[in-house]
């Protein structure tokens, strides 16, 4: 192999590592490469995560956030979003919940979360959670 050619074969090892690295940095900080869901798991929580958002559901509520998470250098994201509580019985046509607005933030890590929900409209939110990636929730719904 001349220089110049073994070079060549080097420089395109490189990008090709470059590219590989590129997109399981983007799907450990939570993008969803190729368009499928990520699920997050944790106790009393579950996440499905996508490219534009992703949709929540605790024991008595469920959520959503309504842009994509991309966390900074240090695995840390804050995003907007919606909280709505759930209660048990019936519920009336009149009665119905509504979304509060809600703001998520919490770091990603590996394949750990720690997430926290930050409700505009009430002085008590959510206790923060931690959730796995590759797990489902585990869910005790009020419904």
């Amino acid at each position: 192999m001349t220089g110049e050619r073994a070079l060549r074969y080097v420089g395109s090892l490189l990008c090709a590592a470059a590219l590989s690295g590129s997109s399981a940095i983007g799907r450990q900080q939570g993008d969803s490469a190729g368009g499928s869901p990520q699920v997050w798991g944790g106790r009393d929580v579950s996440v499905e995560m996508s490219a534009g958002g992703a949709t929540l559901e605790f024991d008595c509520a469920h959520g959503a956030i309504t842009e994509s998470i991309k966390p900074n250098a240090k695995g840390e994201f804050s995003v907007p979003g919606t909280y709505t509580p759930e209660h048990g019985g019936p519920v009336q046509k009149n009665n119905s919940p509504r979304a509060l607005p809600a703001v998520y933030k919490g770091t990603i890590d590996g394949d750990t979360m720690h997430l926290e929900v930050i409700l505009t409209d009430q002085e008590q939110p959510p206790s923060p959670l931690s959730l796995t990636r590759g797990r489902p929730g585990r869910l005790v719904k009020c419904r």
